[in-house]
């Protein structure tokens, strides 16, 4: 037929408003007259679209040919921002990859999985339809406005080295390098969601929690349909006899590379449960929090508990990335990550609220509000709230030793009275120390200087002395003591020599906390030998708007705090300027009012 020699474009251009919370709206598109079987000769080129809503990454964009093949153009894209204006997808994007642009989109683009699925040998007359899907319930609005499909001669082929999704591994890469591999993913638990970090009430405590994906596969698990009232097997609509709605079994889905062609397999992972008070499909023991003080013990989940710990069932969703949310992600160093370091990022193809969840490679889900219940006679003072994602070990992901962090909290608002607070500063004089407790009213400290000596006890004052017996480093414990109880200080305190000064740079390390900060920050730095110390605040282009120190200072551990409130320092990006005699180091934090 002389018509397939030439392109021909089909559309719909009705307008339609855009249903919220997971309903797919079809957007039917007729295709008539074109030869029986489109293929690599003549078939499907592109697809363009327009669509308008408030937040963009709330959508979900898939392509249907009449013989039910779909393909995923756009799942949850563009961060903060609003609408595919005239936006294109063809295995030619000059625009690079959807995954890795940010809204508004306009131009081409290529889609998330390959539109040359298309182009089997099957027939294109028929119906095709744009399935929009408003992943999220949050009373944002959309609007389809236009979607035309063209096919033509010799449409674009794979990018092969470009693509790796849940159907095409050929542009995936194995963490050991070769090209055979499962694609695991790795949680995550983190404390730096764009949230305040946490509040407070008599009683109760509220914290906020991100849990990032960094790994080289997704997290995607299913409903198998396998339900259950305690041991009990029943039909998934069933209601238990307590009330409750059953448990359904969970399989996690993992992702195999083998050259260029992506397989699965599946395994059990726990359990969900349907939260019929807001229409959720949640995963059991997604999180555990609780709150815990702080002990000799090393280890932090060994730390005494406090506050009543609560077992967190959630969706798994995409709610952010690691390069929209940056401060998120972090390695395993502690430094942010963005998308452009995690490899295989935007890997993934499922998540939401129902039986089919899922986070992507290089994406987040945030939780906010997370109670805590106190006990009566709770103290005030420094705790830590414990966070661990996937605690009973549920999920099969590449490295288990980061799926927990510490929440530092100052509880200001219980009846219990007052704990110390913890840490020292101190200064050195060849090899004798002066410290000076951050617990200043306590009944009694004692002292453990890691040479051997004695532990050492002073009431009633934060001051100590002592003489260590040469040079090295000596771990130095504080414990502080009230009626409320103990807390508990360690460091590593380094004697030197007159003359080894010059060799060693002069911070031996130092932090800004919190970070992000609401109402005040402090800076911990400690120096080895005798500097000149420059300490100042900077905006976001270098300009200095706080002086904090400007001394000549010993070697010692030095605390400095900075009233945000008071020097009117609103919400931005901020940096620490911290220069000594031969170097000067900046560490970035934020600020949120």
């Amino acid at each position: 037929m002389p018509s397939l020699l030439f392109a021909q474009t089909f559309t719909n251009s009705v307008p339609v408003a855009i249903p919220d919370n997971q309903t797919d709206l079809f957007i039917p598109i007729q295709v008539t007259g074109l030869a029986p079987a489109i293929n690599a000769g003549f078939g499907i080129t592109s697809t363009c679209l327009m669509v308008n809503h408030s937040h963009v990454a709330d959508l979900k964009l898939r392509l249907q040919s009449p013989n039910g093949t779909i393909v995923l153009l756009a799942d949850q894209r563009g961060g903060n921002g609003s609408g595919y204006f005239g936006t294109c997808f063809a295995e030619n994007g000059s625009n690079g990859a959807i995954t890795d642009g940010a809204a508004p989109f306009n131009g081409i683009y290529f889609p998330q999985e390959s539109i040359n699925a298309f182009n089997d040998g099957s027939d294109p007359n028929g119906t095709w339809n744009l399935i929009i899907t408003d992943m999220f319930n949050f009373s944002d609005s959309g609007f389809f406005q236009y979607v035309n499909i063209t096919f033509g001669s010799n449409p674009p082929p794979n990018q092969t080295s470009l693509i790796c999704n849940t159907s095409d591994a050929s542009g995936c890469l194995c963490p050991d390098g070769s090209t055979d591999c499962d694609l695991l993913p790795d949680l995550q638990s983190s404390d730096d969601a764009q949230f305040p970090q946490y509040s407070e009430s008599f009683g109760y405590m509220y914290v906020y929690n991100a849990t990032p994906n960094i790994g080289w596969g997704p997290l995607e698990i299913h409903g198998v349909n396998s339900c259950y009232c305690d041991t009990v097997s029943v039909p998934c609509g069933t209601t238990c006899p307590n009330g409750d709605d059953p448990k359904q079994i969970v399989n996690q889905r993992i992702y195999h590379k083998n050259a260029g062609t992506m397989t699965y397999w599946d395994r059990p992972a726990g359990t969900m449960a349907y939260h019929a008070s807001h229409g959720h499909i949640h995963v059991d023991d997604w999180v555990w929090i609780d709150l815990r003080r702080k002990a000799g013990d090393p280890n932090p989940l060994n730390w005494p508990q406090t506050g009543i710990g609560n077992k967190q069932s959630y969706c798994l969703v995409n709610l952010g990335d690691c390069t929209s949310g940056y401060g998120v992600c972090h390695d395993d160093d502690g430094n942010t990550i963005t998308q452009a370091d995690i490899p295989n990022s935007n890997l993934g193809s499922i998540t939401g609220c129902s039986v089919d969840q899922g986070i992507y490679v290089g994406h987040f889900d945030t939780y906010g509000s997370i109670g805590i219940t106190l006990p009566a006679g709770t103290c005030n003072g420094e705790y830590y709230a414990l966070s661990v994602v996937d605690p009973l070990d549920h999920m099969l992901e590449q490295s288990e030793t980061n799926n927990w962090i510490l929440i530092k909290v100052n509880l200001t608002q219980q009846t219990g009275g007052n704990y110390e607070p913890d840490g020292y500063t101190y200064t050195m004089h060849l090899d004798e120390m002066d410290a000076t407790a951050n617990a200043t009213t306590a009944d009694s400290c004692i002292w453990f200087w890691g040479d051997g000596s004695q532990p050492q006890h002073e009431y009633g004052t934060p001051l100590a002395n002592h003489v260590f017996p040469g040079v090295g480093q000596y771990i130095v414990q504080l414990y502080a003591y009230n009626h409320c109880g103990l807390t508990y200080t360690t460091d590593t305190v380094r004697v030197l020599t007159t003359g080894l000064n010059d060799n060693i740079e002069a911070v031996a390390s130092w932090t800004v906390f919190p970070n992000p900060a609401k109402d005040k920050i402090s800076i911990e730095y400690t120096l080895v030998n005798n500097t000149d110390v420059q300490l100042e605040i900077t905006d976001a282009v270098g300009k200095v708007i706080k002086q904090m120190t400007n001394s000549n200072q010993d070697p010692g551990k030095y605390h400095v705090s900075l009233d945000l409130s008071k020097e009117e320092i609103k919400s931005g990006i901020y940096f620490v300027r911290l220069g000594t005699t031969n170097k000067t180091l900046n560490r970035r934090f934020i600020v949120l009012k």
